[in-house]
């Protein structure tokens, strides 16, 4: 990880199961270190960092939430 706070917007995203590499607990931490006012988490309840690679629901949640804050912050 960055050892510098990120300072441009900043959407984080996260499944809430753990996995094997620590990603739900990385995706707290680059949340907590981002600077920038422009930032989110989005948490996709009962799927794990896995599942956000190619499980259509997950998919989905990370992609409503990121569209948005793209069109907001682009």
């Amino acid at each position: 990880m960055t050892p510098i706070p990120l300072r441009y917007c900043a959407p984080a995203f996260s499944g809430s199961g753990a996995g094997a590499f620590g990603a739900y607990r990385d995706g707290l931490e680059i949340y907590r270190r981002a600077a920038s006012k422009g930032k989110e988490l989005v948490v996709a309840e009962g799927f794990s960092h896995y599942d956000l690679y190619d499980q259509p629901e997950p998919v989905k949640i990370a992609l409503d939430a990121l569209v948005p804050f793209f069109k907001k912050f682009l």
